[in-house]
């Protein structure tokens, strides 16, 4: 069996953001005054179908999720859309036009667009992440390529700053092509991005950790490394108490196996990253050399004391051609980060594909895409231990991209 678990990054890129920011609620700086803006709790659902003219986007609201998330019930966003939540709103994204849409839900869920954000005619280019949500009336995109950070005010819906920052190095270098893609607002004031890349050249993966650090009140970034590991993706996996963790990478794990380079850092490692923006000295854990693995790919989230690990077994041969090394089967295992113990994880089997849809209130949610066909149903799955999750809904029609919470 194939087992393909897709965090929001070769899945980001491919698969227009799935992993979504942790929606956050406030009674703070409140001045939304909009009638079709409602106030009870509601937690929403984004599905994405495919039709004969392409990929549509749906979303839909609740007041706790039902047994079936039917599209046809939802409100139609439209083609290309990455959605994510933060306090009163959902958010959404059109990368094409360059414009972030604010959306306003009922009392009785009924979502109607509100205003938008045009960052046409910002000079940045390229691909980014979503923004980093710091309150109701201060958000950020990051377009560190450029060397630029757009501030914007989620309540007014205008671009209140652009900020010149040192870009991020290597990543106008098409050999290695350095990137950031999720951020992550930390209680010391910072906003934190892991650094990946996609190397064109083989022999040119970097060879340390990395991360940008954004301070708040100086309005500056810094680019820190840690020389323990290779570079790793650019989303972190989140433990359930809120801990971020820098993990290993695909990209970085296939560059080695095509590389003439020795004596690296490992690849298959994971870091511990203070809410300051420094990496945890004390904390460095060689997944790799624990499970005996040719390589880790991923680590899709660490619950407890353990951190789930997707692999390939050391009875790997890279293949001729590096386009069929991710056609590899691969396999999933728990390593306990104290005691460096392995534990098999089947979890996943019957639900195919499983990748990430968000956090409400701590707590993980998945989504699927059923590779069985006799048990082919898209679901959202919510997270219940390191190796326990519950089927909640099922979405008809298509597949889960996103969930949140708001108010």
């Amino acid at each position: 069996m194939k087992n393909r678990f897709f965090i929001k990054n070769a899945a980001l890129a491919i698969m227009c953001s799935m992993l979504a920011l942790t929606s956050c609620s406030s009674d703070d700086n409140k001045t939304d005054n909009d009638p079709d803006q409602g106030q009870n709790p509601t937690v929403i659902a984004s599905v994405r179908v495919n039709t004969p003219s392409g990929r549509v986007f749906y979303l839909g609201a609740y007041d706790k999720f039902p047994s079936t998330l039917d599209y046809k019930t939802m409100t139609e966003i439209g083609p290309g859309a990455t959605i994510y939540s933060y306090g009163e709103h959902p958010y959404v994204w059109n990368g094409t036009a360059s414009t972030l849409t604010r959306y306003n839900v009922s009392n009785d869920m009924k979502i109607s667009a509100s205003d938008a954000l045009s960052l046409a005619g910002t000079g940045i280019s390229g691909t980014f992440g979503p923004p980093a949500f710091v309150s109701e009336t201060e958000a950020y995109f990051f377009a560190l390529n450029d060397g630029k950070i757009i501030k914007f005010n989620p309540t007014t819906m205008t671009i209140a700053e652009t900020i010149s920052v040192t870009p991020l190095p290597l990543s106008n270098d098409p050999a290695v092509k350095t990137s950031t893609y999720s951020s992550y607002v930390t209680s010391a004031k910072k906003i934190i991005l892991p650094v990946g890349a996609v190397p064109t050249d083989y022999n040119k993966f970097p060879q340390y950790a990395q991360i940008a650090v954004f301070d708040l009140a100086s309005k500056n970034v810094t680019y820190v490394n840690d020389n323990r590991m290779s570079m790793g993706y650019f989303t972190f996996a989140k433990g359930n108490d809120g801990t971020l963790y820098y993990r290993s990478s695909r990209e970085t794990a296939l560059s080695l196996d095509y590389s003439t380079v020795t004596g690296n850092p490992p690849t298959g490692g994971l870091l511990k990253v203070n809410p300051n923006g420094t990496f945890d000295a004390n904390f460095f854990v060689d997944l790799k050399a624990a499970i005996n693995a040719h390589s880790v790919n991923v680590v899709p989230y660490v619950n407890g004391d353990k951190a789930l690990c997707q692999y390939l077994d050391n009875t790997f041969t890279p293949p001729a051609k590096p386009a069929d090394w991710y056609n590899a089967t691969t396999k999933y295992a728990l390593v306990d980060l104290k005691t460096l113990k392995v534990e098999a994880f089947t979890s996943f089997e019957q639900y195919g594909t499983v990748y990430s849809v968000g956090t409400i209130d701590g707590i993980e949610y998945y989504g699927n895409i059923p590779t069985d066909n006799n048990n082919f149903k898209y679901r959202l799955l919510k997270q219940k231990g390191a190796a326990e999750f519950e089927a909640i809904s099922e979405a008809l029609g298509g597949s889960l991209i996103f969930v949140g919470k708001l108010r």
